[in-house]
């Protein structure tokens, strides 16, 4: 190998690290936009319990609600799958639901079978939650363009397919 050809591989060795060394900090970079993103939501939906709604709400119970649906009558276990917790977890959480008033239980011909619903005090918290999430995501994506939505869009559900294949 000439003196020429060594110097050559060897910037191209180095480039090569350097291209690992930016994608390694991209990575870095990535893992704490994702992991600050979710933590900053979960604020921001936290402060968001703070109305006449809301009140004395946790954002768990805020989203049993939305996992139970707006008119539909689900069987507990289904609510269950829908938010990733056992039936003794949601057990618990839907007694307090009722006990607030936000959620109704009833049972099927099969006692074994028991069913959930929002009352309207449940609904009106459903809305309310929902208006919330569209506003946010509403300004959040405020300062994109179409493309620089679409390009977000379409990367973001290669990311969650691949969380979700993992949950």
């Amino acid at each position: 190998m000439t003196e020429r050809e060594s110097a050559l591989n060897a910037d191209s060795q180095q480039q090569g690290k350097k291209g690992l060394s930016e994608a390694s900090e991209r990575r870095s970079a990535i893992d704490d936009l994702l992991s600050g993103t979710f933590n900053s939501i979960l604020r921001i939906e936290e402060r968001s319990l703070d109305n006449r709604l809301t009140e004395g709400l946790t954002i768990t119970e805020v989203h049993t609600i939305v996992a139970i649906g707006m008119y539909e009558q689900n069987p507990m276990n289904v609510v269950a799958a829908r938010l990733c917790v056992t039936m003794a977890t949601l057990n618990a959480a839907v007694r307090k639901l009722v006990d607030k008033g936000f959620v109704r239980r009833t049972r099927e011909n099969d006692r074994r079978k028991v069913m959930v619903a929002l009352t309207k005090k449940g609904r009106l918290v459903y809305r309310a939650h929902g208006l919330f999430h569209k506003q946010m995501i509403d300004e959040a994506l405020s300062g994109l363009s179409e493309e620089e939505e679409r390009v977000l869009t379409e990367a973001l559900i290669k990311v969650k397919t691949f969380f979700d294949e993992r949950a």
